[in-house]
């Protein structure tokens, strides 16, 4: 009996040893096939990790700096740092309608153009209000490759594979923003730019080369393409090798979105596609994922530190650390990369939850102690080696954020939406983390003034050892209470309930 989420997974439990049976001479080459067409992906994702730190960049050179021209002062400042945030839930929740009228690949393709235009005109900006926009455009399209992104993977991907190239992906999103930071360390800001717009460049050309996904193409009833492109991801087989997998997920279709058994390739109106994944937003078996996503989101932005990341060099540089606030922020992108990688080698034999609680446990006590650093050992002249502490506190808050908080949401969100609804979920998903991320970075500058930035790190940890409570009384593992078995939704809803209880 298997997950009411995915068609290739219920295949897979289903047919069990049958399966794997048929095609063993072509396990590692769709494996590799998989992984190729990731890292094709990838490129696009490199991207977001550079508009996501180009905040930091740009905050770093002109917050309250004299030598600049365009020098922003604490409320431009905030507001430059929100507004991707702030404009991504608009383009997350449309992403969804678009990947699902023009395809995964093409909505991912279309979204190079902005980014590009972007920026060049960052690279050429010469008012505070051309930053705003912009801000305004990455945040744009950033939101618009959220659906697409996440959906491509659960879609290609076969389930032993699902959890560990949703890891990969996000981690290309850490590489781009360590490039950011490299960048930064030894150029000039507008320099930057510049380098940084030959990124979209590549992904556009790269992107044409992975085929579009399977799932989508036979919900569109584009069904000799759909094999095609099966045949591709599963290590360029022929095509009667993944006949058994084909039919099975033509099936799933058909159960699942009522498939034209004629041949009819005639597209819904818009209205009534609207109003059919409206409708399955209702259903519980989207809902119930999509309630425990959201508190997961909650959580990992808080042990994650969204807040603070585009102040982080002015707040390093507060902490009076003995090195270069830039270079502290190239070892820290180095230590969340390794830390993802080791979520992706550890997480299938300890889990999710395992790993929220005591990467969150270790974040927290970092908080704490960076706060106490602040108020009570900062420019101690009789023990000197204590400037290192932040340097330490910091690190180790990178290091555990890439181990869990900084990829745990987005794995669920690639495993648990079912085909139907899938791309609306995770649009409205994606666009809930950014309204939290938004609210957080905003209102982080204001909440310093008033309680410090001390004040600051003890309320954060504080959260996030709240969030830890939450995942660790929890009667059921992450997996059990995510995945909405059959039979077991009256166990589910307990669970749930007694989770969103615990936040309030």
């Amino acid at each position: 009996m298997g997950p009411l989420t995915d068609a290739p997974e219920s295949h897979s439990i289903k047919n069990g040893n049958a399966a794997s049976s048929n095609r063993p001479r072509h396990s590692t080459r769709s494996t590799c096939a998989q992984i190729l067409a990731t890292l094709i992906q990838n490129w696009l994702l490199i991207e977001i990790g550079l508009d996501i730190a180009m905040t930091t960049m740009v905050i770093g050179a002109l917050h309250n700096s004299a030598s600049e021209e365009l020098s922003m002062n604490d409320d431009q400042a905030s507001w430059f740092g929100s507004l991707p945030d702030i404009c991504h839930p608009v383009s997350s929740l449309l992403s969804g309608y678009v990947q699902e009228a023009v395809g995964r690949k093409t909505a991912m393709i279309m979204v190079t153009i902005p980014c590009f235009v972007a920026w060049i005109t960052l690279h050429f900006a010469q008012s505070i209000n051309t930053l705003y926009i912009v801000s305004i455009i990455m945040g744009l399209c950033t939101g618009l490759t959220e659906a697409p992104l996440h959906s491509y993977i659960g879609e290609i991907a076969e389930p032993h594979l699902r959890g560990t190239l949703s890891s990969i992906s996000t981690s290309a999103a850490l590489i781009g923003m360590f490039m950011m930071y490299v960048f930064t360390y030894f150029f000039y800001w507008r320099t930057v730019a510049l380098i940084c717009s030959a990124c979209p460049v590549i992904t556009f050309t790269v992107m044409t080369q992975i085929p579009e996904s399977p799932t989508w193409l036979v919900v569109r009833n584009r069904l000799d393409e759909a094999k095609k492109a099966l045949c591709w991801l599963r290590g360029w087989v022929k095509p009667a090798e993944v006949e058994e997998e084909f039919q099975a997920l033509v099936k799933h279709a058909e159960k699942s979105v009522g498939l034209n058994q004629a041949g009819d390739d005639k597209p819904r109106t818009k209205i009534a596609f609207l109003k059919m994944q409206l409708t399955e937003m209702t259903r519980r078996k989207v809902l119930l994922p999509f309630r425990q996503i959201c508190i997961v989101f909650f959580i990992c932005s808080l042990a994650y530190f969204c807040a603070i990341r585009p102040y982080l060099i002015g707040e390093l540089q507060k902490l009076d650390t003995p090195i270069d606030a830039k270079l502290i922020l190239i070892y820290s992108q180095v230590l969340l990369f390794i830390g993802a990688m080791m979520n992706v080698m550890f997480l299938r034999r300890f889990g999710k939850r395992k790993i929220a609680i005591f990467c969150n446990t270790v974040i927290a006590i970092s908080m704490f102690g960076l706060g106490i650093h602040y108020a009570y050992l900062k420019g101690s002249k009789q023990f000197p080696l204590l400037a290192w502490l932040p340097v330490v506190f910091w690190l180790s808050i990178s290091f555990f954020g890439g181990f869990g908080p900084a990829l745990l949401a987005w794995q669920l969100v690639s495993e648990l939406f079912p085909i139907i609804g899938r791309g609306l979920a995770t649009g409205i998903s994606a666009a809930f983390s950014k309204l939290m991320g938004a609210a957080e970075v905003k209102s982080y500058l204001y909440i310093e003034a008033w309680v410090d930035l001390s004040g600051v790190m003890y309320l954060y940890g504080t959260a996030t050892i709240l969030g830890d409570e939450c995942f660790f009384n929890s009667s059921y593992s992450m997996r059990e209470i995510l995945l909405v078995l059959p039979g077991r939704l009256e166990t589910v809803q307990s669970s749930l309930s007694f989770l969103i209880e615990k936040m309030r």
